[in-house]
């Protein structure tokens, strides 16, 4: 017995085969034996299987890991981005309300128009911006800032409204242009009473503020019904303001009127561009 315990498992292996064949019955001994050496053989494969798990769960992790830092990177990217001229311009548009057709030249000619840039200036849209420039036509397109003034007196007036901090435009930080805008738009909404602001419609527009009602109107789309009173008023082209939960009404352009002949008609129409709108704010 005490030979047969220096075997090695295979050595006990095949000594079971021998005696299975020889009809003889194995020693107990030998038995446990070969049930430790499976049991031993299913651990490492248990301990093998195990490290792997952990190998796959490692490289798991590792890629995560990764995808996260590179999502971080390309959100720290995103932050530090400085608009161009031209996303500037459009992004002034679309804060203050200013209709345009989304091309640079449509948004450089909108804030021509409006005072926002000087008539002739020349703007190349994939430059960075300046502080200079985010400044001024920020605070222009407030209409707060009109006219010929200068620089200076266009960042105390900036400072004075809360849309800049310092008179340092150096200290400005670019990648946050949209905070700027924010402010300046605020200023906007939020205007002292002493700050006179003249606003006119545009010539052949009709107002049906305080002259119909809300529930009078009804609107599916870009199909508007109004009382056929108005039938001879608004024709194609004809630029009017409903009435509705906004405080100055929506205005709409009129493409096609048709008499309903029940006392009503029926209105084809496009929401109008600012400019169809309004002749001028100053």
């Amino acid at each position: 017995m005490s030979i047969r315990k220096k075997f090695t498992a295979i050595a006990v292996v095949a000594c079971m085969m021998s005696f299975v064949s020889c009809g003889e019955e194995p020693e107990s001994s030998s038995s446990d034996e070969v049930s430790s050496v499976a049991t031993t053989a299913e651990s490492v494969t248990e301990t093998e299987t195990e490290s792997e798990i952990v190998e796959e769960t490692t490289e798991e992790e590792t890629e995560s890991e990764t995808e996260a830092e590179t999502e971080e990177d390309a959100e720290s990217e995103e932050d530090e981005h400085i608009l161009t001229n031209a996303e500037l311009l459009s992004l002034i548009n679309n804060t203050f309300g200013m209709v345009s057709d989304g091309t640079f030249e449509s948004d450089l000619q909108i804030a021509k128009d409006w005072d926002i840039v000087d008539a002739d200036v020349e703007t190349d849209p994939e430059a960075e911006i300046t502080a200079e420039f985010l400044v001024s036509a920020t605070m222009r397109a407030t209409g707060i800032v009109t006219g010929e003034v200068s620089m200076e007196e266009i960042i105390d007036c900036a400072i004075e409204k809360g849309v800049i901090e310092s008179t340092d435009l150096s200290a400005i930080d670019l990648s946050k242009a949209v905070d700027v805008v924010n402010n300046a738009y605020y200023a906007w909404t939020h205007q002292d009473f002493d700050t006179e602001i003249n606003v006119e419609l545009a010539d052949g527009v009709i107002d049906l503020n305080g002259v119909v009602s809300a529930d009078e109107c009804e609107v599916d789309g870009n199909t508007i019904k109004l009382p056929s009173e108005f039938a001879e008023k608004i024709t194609a082209g004809t630029v009017f303001i409903i009435p509705d939960d906004t405080f100055d009404g929506t205005a709409y352009k009129a493409d096609a009127v048709t008499d309903n002949g029940d006392g009503t008609i029926t209105i084809n129409a496009n929401p109008a561009d600012f400019e169809e709108v309004y002749g001028s704010i100053g």
